[in-house]
């Protein structure tokens, strides 16, 4: 943790109304280090921590294991199937669930009892196995397969992240970080890394509502941005970076009216979240690349390397490294260069084939969004005897209901810049059960929920 002089006792993390300082913060971690070691955890081991968003616990925890050189693999509160088919991925030491999971009859094996809030000893011994190359951290990504992988990333990469986007975002010591997407994201992850190295104020956010008071910098998806913008309250806020989704340029123009700076951002958890980044304009670009990162994108498939990409998927306790083309990382993304920043056309997972011609959902998306009463949508493929697939859209509205009319405007738009291939054969409104499920809506569980909704 930062402890340069004038640093330590500023103000480094608030919750509500308490403030705490690096030192103070040193004291707690300190602490729990001592419980991690008297339940035989040890350098090297696995810790799985079942989260519901995040808090001072699975902050302090997360810490804790840093400095103890213990690997933590952060997850939701997913069903307990779930739950033990990632501690066989992981063959994890020991399982903590932090109090702000709602089920806490979660029964897993070798639950780790930890009091984060103990009486501080300032003379606790610090055992410090920290080093930059140790694996820090282990985040769960399905990727195209659905299938879940740990993906295993070092401090060095994880600093290099933070370190690339420090230089293009702006932000120091006197800044104030808002973590507003879950640890169990590496989005949400990076973070607290960009915490760790600027030793800017991080607030953690509580509750289901965003509180911005004070607030200069934080990451969100559109539609929290969205509602944010929607209660007219007075912003601090001066930049936010934008992912998960496409950008509506109307959300852009509505937050520079508030003096909200807005970036748009591409990123993939093999590289440690952002590799791009820019400010929102006009053009339908994530802009150019950060430091420590490189791009090179060959017959429009999108290829990273550099110094945040991981060190490799972790499986049964081994580090296995990633499958790479002459040193480069198949992103399974879809893009190409305008004006030396990066334009993404999509995944090749999403792109399918309607009567002979390719079709990338996010072409389709893109358009649709530029509706001003669409707040998100996703092109799902349906099977069509004659094409082969047709495109349907899936859509969330900002307080409208789905009608002939507004049905016959989104086909007006689609006519005005797509060919009749790419045009939706019809639209649905997403259920509100499917949008609050992380960070990104699961296209999976879209095209299973949208088979049962045509039948």
């Amino acid at each position: 943790m930062p402890n340069r002089k004038g640093v330590a006792d500023l103000s480094a993390l608030q919750i509500g109304s308490l403030n705490y300082s690096w030192v103070e913060l040193a004291d707690y971690v300190a602490n729990v280090q001592k419980q991690f070691f008297s339940q035989n955890l040890e350098s090297g081991d696995v810790l799985l921590v079942v989260t519901a968003h995040s808090s001072f616990e699975s902050l302090i925890v997360y810490l804790a294991a840093l400095e103890s050189g213990i690997i933590v693999a952060f997850v939701p509160a997913l069903p307990h199937a779930e739950l033990k088919k990632r501690i066989a991925i992981l063959s994890s030491m020991a399982c903590f669930v932090c109090p702000s999971v709602k089920d806490q009859s979660i029964e897993l094996p070798n639950t780790l009892v930890i009091d984060c809030f103990e009486a501080r000893d300032d003379k606790t011994p610090r055992c410090r196995q920290f080093t930059s190359s140790n694996i820090t951290s282990l985040i769960f990504t399905s990727g195209s397969t659905g299938d879940p992988k740990a993906v295993a990333h070092t401090a060095a990469n994880h600093l290099a992240s933070a370190g690339g986007l420090k230089n293009e975002f702006g932000f120091d010591h006197s800044s104030t970080w808002l973590l507003s997407l879950p640890l169990f994201h590496v989005s949400g992850l990076a973070i607290v890394w960009r915490w760790l190295l600027s030793g800017c104020c991080l607030r953690i956010k509580q509750g289901k509502g965003l509180t911005l008071d004070g607030v200069t910098h934080t990451s969100m998806v559109p539609t929290q941005l969205l509602r944010v913008l929607e209660q007219n309250k007075p912003i601090e806020l001066e930049r936010v970076l934008l992912g998960g989704a496409i950008i509506p340029h109307q959300l852009a123009s509505l937050a520079k009216e508030r003096g909200v700076d807005t970036w748009a951002g591409y990123g993939l958890t093999e590289m440690a979240s952002t590799v791009t980044a820019k400010r929102v304009d006009e053009h339908d670009t994530v802009g150019k690349v950060l430091g420590h990162r490189q791009i090179r994108v060959r017959e429009q498939r999108i290829f990273v390397c550099g110094d945040t990409l991981a060190a490799g998927y972790w499986r049964k306790g081994i580090l296995h490294p990633l499958l790479l083309v002459d040193g480069w990382f198949d992103t399974k993304d879809l893009g190409q260069w305008h004006n030396d920043e990066l334009v993404i056309l999509g995944r090749v997972d999403n792109q399918f084939i309607s009567g002979g011609e390719n079709v990338h959902c996010e072409e389709i998306e893109r358009v649709l969004l530029k509706h001003p009463l669409v707040q998100q949508v996703f092109i799902v493929p349906v099977t069509d005897r004659v094409f082969g697939h047709r495109p349907v859209a899936t859509l969330s509205l900002n307080g409208a209901k789905l009608d002939p009319y507004l049905e016959s405007e989104f086909r007006a738009l689609c006519q005005s810049h797509l060919q009749g291939f790419k045009h939706p054969i019809a639209y649905y409104t997403i259920p509100e059960r499917l949008l609050g499920q992380g960070i990104k809506v699961s296209r999976a569980q879209l095209r299973e929920w949208l088979l049962l909704a045509r039948q």
